[in-house]
């Protein structure tokens, strides 16, 4: 177990170990109702502070984490049971990365915007600017606890808006960390929220009067929520699912890939939305890449994510174990052979052995269904078309990786791949970089999360040269009598092909408004 409930308790445990590790409070629906009603009137204050005083307060949160990165790595291990080398790069690395980014551009990103009308309307002039929606709910899952609810939580705050924010119950002593450093950074009373609990506490949470929902999870819990959003007519951010592919062309260069896509695959024990979960290898090469990451993955330290020498940590509970199994026992029996792993470690925790298969087809669970573990299915093809076939079939629509040294074929592929996100020669690289759109195709959600996701944009244009009194009317303004005509002749001045016919159109349109 990762984590039970006792009374009004949420005992998190360490998956590598099973030792508790805190207790944290459940958070009970008077209170979600009061943090709502909290930070509905903290919205009115925290909306009207200028853009630098909210990137003061993300200054203090951005400080706050660089001072205490290694306690809150150790935590994050202790929690989620990925290792530290983990805990660093992909949580906290890509945290300020994120921070930064915004702390840096964020005034520019959400400065006004002109709009070019062209020659057509010389006297007016328009423009966007961004306001900020409300009230965010935001639904994070356990699986990158740290990193995906800040990266959330910073274009919440420096867009106005307020927040209610539900960590997975598995990781609540992360959220409690959160909620620690976000109080130690000073910001306002109401404006930043965290509430504690399993699925009854986000329910609680989706029925009041939030403005938006921002969720990261399954596609079946993504469904749900999406219904609610509609029911509520309000907007919503969905990060769900993925089955991610990697194909392999005979042209590449086989350590490279074969080390890359183990990365790929069985970082965090393979429960990223983007592991790599199918792997589809041209026929020349594919004994050879079969051999070369077999043997890679037969090197892997496993173990508690506290020992530095530790490569793969353990599994965030049973639930997952059994999943996995699943998986397997399903391709094994359908054909599939198990080149290495393929078992669970016989220790304390939720530990189970990468595994490679081949002979794998699309009849089988672990080349449709996510497998959410250190799992690598590897199916062997012989034309590109046919792998980009293989690599769209499926109901999901995230990422995907082509190893290739050809740029050509690269290009080729990765526009015929039907998600959201193409790496070339590396996987699981840039989604956390807020320069880059970050979205899911089918049933891998919607919604791009960039920070004009956490804006309501508002278009304003004006008369520039409006004198009253002076100026007369607009041409177009009532009444229509006699103006049909002009109207007809001004479509031939603007989209006639040739000039000879917009001139003499021209001419006409004159003569009708002198008139």
């Amino acid at each position: 177990m990762s984590y039970t409930t006792k009374e009004n308790l949420i005992e998190c445990f360490n998956p590598a170990t099973q030792e508790k590790i805190s207790d944290v409070q459940i958070t009970q629906e008077p209170e979600i109702r009061r943090m709502v009603k909290k930070a509905e009137g903290a919205f009115l204050i925290w909306s009207s502070l200028g853009i630098q005083k909210k990137i003061e307060y993300l200054k203090n949160i951005y400080d706050i984490i660089i001072s205490e990165k290694n306690n809150i790595a150790q935590t994050i291990t202790k929690n989620n049971g990925k290792p530290l080398a983990e805990s660093y790069l992909t949580e906290i690395a890509s945290t300020l990365q994120v921070m930064e980014y915004f702390i840096k551009n964020g005034a520019n990103l959400l400065s006004n915007k002109e709009i070019a009308l062209g020659p057509l309307y010389p006297t007016k002039k328009s423009f966007i600017e961004y306001e900020p929606i409300g009230v965010i709910g935001i639904i994070e899952p356990w699986n990158y606890p740290f990193y995906l609810p800040f990266s959330v939580i910073t274009k919440t705050l420096i867009t106005g808006n307020t927040f209610i924010f539900k960590p997975s119950s598995t990781v609540s002593a992360i959220g409690k960390l959160i909620e620690d450093i976000l109080t130690r950074s000073g910001i306002p009373e109401g404006v930043a929220n965290v509430i504690y609990g399993d699925s009854r506490a986000a329910d609680i949470l989706l029925d009041s009067e939030i403005d938006k929902v921002v969720f990261t999870g399954s596609a079946s819990v993504g469904k749900k929520i999406a219904e609610i959003c509609l029911k509520k007519l309000i907007p919503v951010c969905l990060e769900l699912g993925g089955k991610d592919p990697a194909i392999v062309i005979n042209d590449s260069n086989i350590d490279y890939a074969a080390g890359g896509i183990l990365w790929g695959a069985i970082s965090n024990c393979g429960q990223a939305c983007a592991s790599i979960e199918r792997v589809y290898v041209q026929a020349e090469i594919y004994n050879e890449f079969t051999d070369r990451i077999s043997s890679l993955v037969r090197q892997l330290k496993i173990g508690d994510g506290l020992v530095d020498e530790t490569d793969v940590g353990p599994l965030i509970n049973e639930e997952q174990l059994i999943k996995i199994e699943d998986h397997i026992n399903d391709a094994v029996k359908k054909g599939a052979k198990v080149l290495c792993g393929g078992k669970r470690i016989v220790r304390d925790g939720y530990f189970f052995e990468p595994t490679v298969l081949t002979n794998v087809n699309h009849s089988m669970k672990v080349m449709q269904e996510e497998t959410f573990g250190p799992v690598i299915p590897i199916m062997r093809f012989e034309e590109i078309e046919e792998a980009i076939h293989l690599a769209n079939g499926s109901k999901y629509g995230l990422a995907a990786s082509v190893w290739t040294s050809n740029n050509d074929i690269a290009k080729k592929i990765a526009s015929s791949l039907n998600c959201g996100t193409v790496w070339i020669n590396d996987s699981l690289f840039l989604q956390a970089h807020p320069a880059c759109p970050w979205t899911g195709y089918k049933e891998s959600g919607y919604g791009s999360s960039t920070i004009y996701d956490f804006t309501k944009p508002k278009h304003i244009n004006f008369d520039k040269g409006y004198i009253p009194g002076i100026r007369p009317k607009s041409y177009w303004w009532y009444p229509y009598k006699g103006k049909a005509g002009s109207y007809s002749d001004l479509i031939e001045v603007l989209y006639k092909p040739t000039l000879k016919e917009k001139a003499t159109a021209s001419f006409k349109t004159i003569l009708d408004f002198l008139k």
